[in-house]
């Protein structure tokens, strides 16, 4: 049975009822992969609104607003006039819920402690939804690498130097799918043994990737850092044209998020009630938050092909 607006009973949690079972198996989404790679900000008490205040980037060299390059003997000479100018970009806080409603029976009868599960669940389930909405938002960056090219290392050096052009503040991260990692058309074709990899053309290594990356790489499954950047990697990416995928790489300032803070800087709450009329108990999953770009320039889309 596919997921749906129905009470969790016995007709529906049927998995672990009134048999000897092993420990259950629940399937979570890949989540929170977000939270640590942008700005949180936690709304204070008395407020549901984050106001990040970006400020405008200064010309040093413009002739009138920038540093005034004074002749010798005219150190008195008055200095030039600039403003410092600042946006307010605000994020009004909101609440995003979820809920399960659990019979008594269902509870009892399924050997697999089914509430708590539930819950772990639930709380997975609006961890996942913060990844979808501020992975989201790297669709509007204005610069972006690749349409239809595999990701290769100089497309990816590509997105490095967009960002280090835009005097980006490090560090930078990148948040991919899985196939523009190690999918044929992914950057593992480039720390592979092969001169040639799956899509049309040589990679940029030729096949003679370092060492390093490549021990990571066969050895670990994973590569954590390329050129200084973090790798992560997230099915909740965006889907684009056919047989691509929008990954993004951006530094922590490009993306802020307003969220309230439950303690220790959770932004997700689980909470119950019972229903004693109807036998059951009601969980929930809470999460108030909102997230937008700061600076569009300190992003940068990767839209690559995957198959």
């Amino acid at each position: 049975m596919a997921q749906d607006t129905t009470v969790t009973d016995v007709g529906v949690a049927a998995g672990g009822l009134g048999t000897a079972i092993a420990a259950a198996t629940v399937q979570f989404n890949k989540a929170a992969v977000m939270p640590g790679l942008i700005s949180m900000v936690a709304a204070p008490p008395g407020t549901n609104t984050v106001k990040f205040p970006v400020y405008t980037k200064h010309d040093p060299t413009h002739a009138d607003h920038g540093v005034d390059e004074q002749a010798s003997g005219a150190e008195e000479t008055v200095a030039n006039l600039t403003n410092i100018e600042t946006t307010a970009i605000s994020c009004e806080v909101l609440r995003r819920a979820i809920r399960a409603e659990i019979s008594d029976l269902s509870a009892h009868g399924n050997d697999d402690a089914l509430l708590i599960n539930a819950a772990a669940q639930l709380g997975n389930d609006v961890a996942r939804k913060f990844d979808v909405e501020l992975l989201d938002l790297m669709d509007n960056f204005s610069n972006g690498v690749g349409q239809d090219d595999a990701l290769t290392f100089l497309l990816f050096s590509d997105a490095i130097a967009t960002l280090e052009a835009n005097d980006a503040a490090r560090p930078y991260n990148a948040v991919l799918h899985p196939l523009q990692v190690y999918g044929s058309y992914g950057l593992g074709q480039e720390f592979s043994n092969l001169a040639t990899p799956a899509f049309t053309g040589s990679g940029s290594f030729a096949g003679q990737a370092s060492d390093s990356i490549k021990n990571q790489f066969q050895t670990a499954g994973l590569v954590t850092n390329i050129a200084g950047v973090g790798i992560y990697t997230t099915t909740a990416v965006l889907t684009g044209a056919t047989g691509r995928k929008e990954g993004g790489m951006f530094s922590r300032g490009a993306i802020g998020c307003g969220y309230l803070d439950f303690g220790g800087g959770n932004f997700i709450q689980m909470a119950s009630e019972r229903e004693e009329a109807y036998a059951k108990t009601t969980l929930v999953a809470n999460a108030y938050y909102a997230g937008a770009e700061l600076v569009d320039v300190w992003g940068v889309e990767v839209d690559t092909e995957v198959s």
